[in-house]
């Protein structure tokens, strides 16, 4: 096959690639207190430790009273109180919220067009976005031998199979805490060249079957900044978006057909400029249609709320 690239407890602060948290400690004080962190991350206290020797109020590290930078990593959530052994007096206290890090609720792909011996095939992602982060990387094994070979830093990969069989596809995604989500596997099957070819099969995916296609494009990733509406199609689609509230349509745009990543523009109706004022937010409700050339159709209701800029 040819492949194309694309681009438990408590513990010290080790080597790992975490997010850091600094805590600055001077003139009786902690900088910033409290602060919130993921499970994983880190937490480097910098100042004078022989002078405000550190203090964890529940044990969960010794004290340390020399040097004058220290991290720590959490890998449980939790609040986590801290304070100095010589000025607790004084109010010299802190406290870090540990909060766990979570993963996307799903992760699938869809698979475009029905793969076929000698011709590109695109893998898009499909599946939730982070809910308590962002999304950094997605990691692929695109020819089925267990192994995560290729990286990208979209939701998109491509591949060129030389031989006409069924290969089990996996991918996974990595946040921006440096873990990774549950793997989605999917089987996909490649055609001899000129042949009627299936794509994928199973949850994970969607693809096209035999001449016809009858899959309906999925809407992925959706934000909305303001009245600018983003979000990814899991194939080439045409997009319909209306926004409703008080019983009214506030708001509504489209955008022409195009593949992957698609933003545009919401315009305020009569009804909208008079019940949505600047500076103002309310509680709409967007819904969101995806068309493909061959007609199929798929719709989204989202609760959110706008922000008139």
């Amino acid at each position: 096959m040819s492949l194309l690239m694309l681009g438990v407890g408590l513990a010290l602060a080790g080597p790992a690639v975490a997010a850091d948290q600094p805590i600055a400690f001077a003139n009786f004080a902690y900088n910033p207190t409290p602060a919130t962190i993921k499970t994983g991350d880190t937490a480097t206290f910098s100042g004078s430790f022989s002078s405000h020797p550190l203090v964890w109020d529940a044990n969960e590290f010794a004290t340390t009273s020399t040097g004058s930078s220290k991290a720590f990593s959490f890998s449980q959530p939790g609040n986590y109180l801290y304070h100095c052994m010589i000025h607790v007096g004084m109010g010299m206290v802190g406290q870090i919220n540990v909060v766990a890090d979570q993963h996307p609720a799903t992760v699938s792909f869809g698979v475009s067009p029905s793969p076929r011996t000698g011709q590109p095939v695109t893998f898009t992602y499909t599946g939730s976005a982070d809910p308590d982060g962002s999304l950094t990387s997605w990691q692929w094994d695109l020819d089925g031998d267990g192994s995560f070979e290729t990286t990208t830093l979209a939701g998109t990969a491509t591949n060129t199979y030389a031989s006409p069989g069924t290969v089990n596809v996996h991918m996974r995604v990595i946040d921006d805490s440096n873990e990774p989500s549950a793997t989605a596997t999917q089987a996909v099957t490649i055609a001899a060249a000129g042949s009627s070819g299936s794509g994928g099969s199973g949850t994970s995916g969607s693809g096209s079957s035999g001449s016809k296609d009858t899959t309906a494009p999925k809407a992925t990733l959706v934000k909305l900044s303001g009245l600018k509406l983003s979000f990814r199609s899991s194939e080439k689609a045409s997009a319909t978006a209306t926004l409703r509230a008080r019983g009214k349509t506030i708001a509504k745009g489209s955008a022409k057909a195009k593949s992957g990543a698609i933003s545009l523009r919401l315009h305020l109706t009569s009804a909208g400029r008079s019940t949505l004022a600047r500076g103002h937010k309310l509680k709409a409700t967007l819904t969101l249609t995806l068309r493909d050339a061959s007609g199929n159709r798929r719709s989204l209701k989202k609760a959110l709320t706008v922000r008139r800029p």
